[in-house]
């Protein structure tokens, strides 16, 4: 019986964990595997209402879930047709909410279909909710799964393709936070393994703002990625993230990732950097729903002390967080919450609606780099937003970009858009071509050189760097529709080949 005991636990443990970390730090493995890190991406299961179906108003669909045989299948009916699939994947612990993967053919797309375990109920997803033409089609792509997966395999220079297998590292592990263990593991001391405790506060931050920080824009250093960020870096070595202002002497304004609340706050304000996540938060251990009021209370008393504290204590109550970081419902109208990290009282002014249009760099990158990182910024957030004062930002900068030298592919890409954008092709596509050669089996930037020479009247170019996208990515439904667009006479050919490429798309 303890042998199977110890068996469990190690199955559940080594789904996320490098086993090799288990016979020094059991204690914390265990305590780990309880987390929600630990449980940020898994194999679905089935949920309390295993059987579910709804009317979704505002595409006038309607939607289920199935559990059986061991296997989940999800299905939407509309226009008198009927798309099911098979989930292969459930991202989040499960304790706000899950979203789902579907797998098809070698790529992965999110569900529009999730579970609230915070409410107990399916419905829609968030971004879905006031969605009218939901579909299985929404690609997911590599940044959201370097966040939540501990690593994932996709295919360089596509949207969603994936190698087999896409996630070979379901869940977050421990040298996300504590970097390469290698020479730890061959001799371990304290000093050749990253303690985020100690580190120098902009290093120690990054470790979690790398994926609790989501800004408005962020932007990647020429020819980086996310997987060179290692902990113990400055991020800005690898990418700066932009947050937004309202003028230019704004530097802390109203927020929504938890390491834009936190510097709000007049707690990391007064303790000038002392406060951060790993004050409050155990990223080894969570407290239990029973305990969780109690624990968070203590973290406040290390702080507020005496009989001020006590006094408020008699006046309202054991839980700080209730009044002082009280939850928060999404805009879309999901069922999903999150705890607001800006710290305050009720005196507090409320945080401003409007966030201003101008960027600013949460840390600012290499001197070097800091037009040129804004810039694109600017512009790669702009259509996002609609914002035409973000835009005319972005166009600014970019000229100095430019002057300073800047041509490196992603730099190149943004500018050929512009220039398409302005309705003058001849001017785009040595840019757009400049990008391409940089990245040869890139299928958006095929598609976007497609696009240029389509524009510039070159429709049989046009035709073979779309094809060619559509070889680097068969699934890249947008190549289809400009090969329709290139070539009007055979439109319903090009139709009926995605078809044949995404065999039970509903299209429209």
């Amino acid at each position: 019986m303890m042998l199977r005991a110890f068996l469990l636990i190690a199955a559940v443990t080594f789904l996320w964990a490098d086993p090799r970390c288990v016979g020094c730090h059991q204690s914390i493995v265990d305590s780990y595997a309880k987390t929600g890190k630990a449980r940020s991406i898994s194999k679905p299961k089935a949920e309390v209402q295993s059987q579910r179906q709804w009317f979704h108003d505002f595409s006038g669909r309607r939607m289920g879930v199935v559990w059986q045989h061991n296997k989940m299948t999800h299905w939407m009916e509309g226009r008198g047709t009927v798309e099911s699939y098979e989930v292969e994947w459930a991202i989040g612990s499960g304790k706000e909410a899950k979203n789902f993967v579907v797998r098809i053919a070698d790529s992965l797309f999110q569900s529009p279909l999730a579970w609230f375990g915070n409410r107990m109920i399916w419905d829609m997803a968030p971004g879905y909710v006031i969605d009218a033409n939901p579909t299985f089609y929404r690609p997911l792509q590599e940044d959201c799964l370097q966040c939540h997966a501990g690593r994932s395999t996709p295919v360089a220079g596509t949207l969603n393709r994936y190698a087999d297998p896409p996630i070979p590292e379901p869940a977050i592990g421990c040298e996300r936070c504590h970097g390469d263990a290698a020479a730890h593991l061959a001799n371990a001391q304290a000093a050749n393994i990253v303690n985020p405790a100690k580190l120098p506060p902009p290093r120690r931050d990054a470790v979690c703002d790398a994926c609790h920080l989501h800004g408005e824009s962020r932007v990647f250093n020429p020819g980086k990625q996310f997987t060179d960020y290692q902990p113990g870096m400055t991020m800005e070595d690898v990418f700066t993230i932009y947050v937004a202002r309202r003028n230019a002497e704004d530097t802390i304004l109203k927020a929504e990732s938890h390491a834009e609340e936190i510097a709000a706050s007049r707690c990391a304000i007064a303790t000038q950097g002392k406060l951060w996540c790993g004050t409050c938060h155990n990223s080894h251990r969570e407290p239990a729903d029973k305990e969780r009021a109690a624990w968070y209370r203590d973290k406040c008393l290390q702080c507020h002390k005496g009989e001020p504290a006590e006094t408020h204590r008699r006046k309202v109550g054991e839980d700080c967080v209730r009044c002082h970081m009280p939850r928060l419902r999404p805009f879309d109208g999901s069922h999903a919450t999150r705890t607001d990290h800006w710290i305050r009282n009720k005196k507090s002014e409320e945080k401003f609606l409007d966030r201003g249009e101008l960027l600013r760099a949460w840390r600012e990158p290499p001197e070097p780099l800091r037009d040129r990182n804004l810039a694109l910024a600017y512009l790669n957030n702009a259509e996002r937003s609609r914002s035409l004062k973000r835009l005319r930002e972005g166009l600014h900068l970019l000229s100095e970009t430019v002057r300073e030298g800047h041509t490196d592919g992603d730099v190149a890409l943004t500018a050929g858009i512009q220039y398409l954008r302005q309705k003058t092709p001849d001017l785009a596509l040595p840019w757009l071509q400049r990008a391409v050669r940089e990245k040869p089996n890139d299928s958006l930037r095929r598609l976007q050189f497609a696009a240029g020479l389509a524009s510039a009247g070159k429709a049989e170019e046009a035709k073979r760097e779309a094809m060619e996208a559509v070889r680097l990515e068969p699934m890249l439904e947008q190549a289809y529709s400009l090969l329709a667009q290139i070539e009007p006479s055979r439109a319903i050919y090009w139709k009926d080949q995605y078809r044949k490429a995404a065999p039970r798309r509903n299209l429209q």
